[in-house]
């Protein structure tokens, strides 16, 4: 039996941290600290599907918070001429690579990213966008290559691919990730 089989043949409840983050977690075990049960539970399919549903804006609760207040305040002193001209985020982002790196809390360690791994869910920066841009997601294992994070190593390039929807748009992001120091190169690719 194929991890991916035995995944499928396990529940899973939905899990939410306190920045609205979403991820599933096997029914039975301890949920980590910092998450609680959403009530919702099922197959993989089923929950990540409710994660889908459920989770339209990727950003954590304290930026939405933050930008609220960024715009309440500057919505009435920004000219209509200074509006930012150009190509949105997602487009920004699916052109060419971009410096990126994991985010794993509370510690940012191998161990940890491999631990986000093992659940499933990932978080990676944009790191050059303004103020970094944090994206979640889960892991396609079918696409993405974790031999070195599954046999131990602590170095080597790992790469890992999962859809979200980001601005409103369906993309894929594909990210190649230095075990070493967890940061290496990602782009999005639009999801048609």
């Amino acid at each position: 039996m194929t991890d991916t089989n035995y995944e499928d043949s396990i529940p899973f409840l939905v899990v939410r941290n306190h920045e609205e983050q979403y991820s599933i977690w096997p029914v039975g075990k301890d949920i980590p600290l910092g998450w609680v049960d959403c009530g919702f539970n099922g197959d993989k399919q089923a929950c990540l599907k409710h994660i889908e549903s459920v989770w339209t804006d990727m950003r954590p609760l304290s930026l939405r918070k933050q930008m609220d207040e960024l715009n309440k305040t500057s919505v009435s002193e920004t000219p209509p001429s200074q509006a930012p001209s150009g190509p949105g985020l997602v487009e920004r982002l699916c052109s060419g690579t971009h410096k990126v790196r994991a985010v794993v809390r509370p510690e940012n360690s191998i161990d940890a990213f491999r631990e986000a791994l093992e659940r499933g869910f990932v978080q990676i920066e944009f790191t050059e966008t303004q103020g970094g841009t944090v994206i979640g997601f889960p892991v396609e294992i079918e696409q993405s290559d974790l031999a070195k994070v599954s046999n131990g190593n602590r170095n080597g390039q790992l790469a890992i691919e999962g859809a979200l929807t980001l601005n409103f748009q369906k993309v894929r992001c594909v990210a190649s990730i230095d075990l070493s120091n967890l940061a290496g190169e990602g782009r999005l690719e639009l999801i048609h």
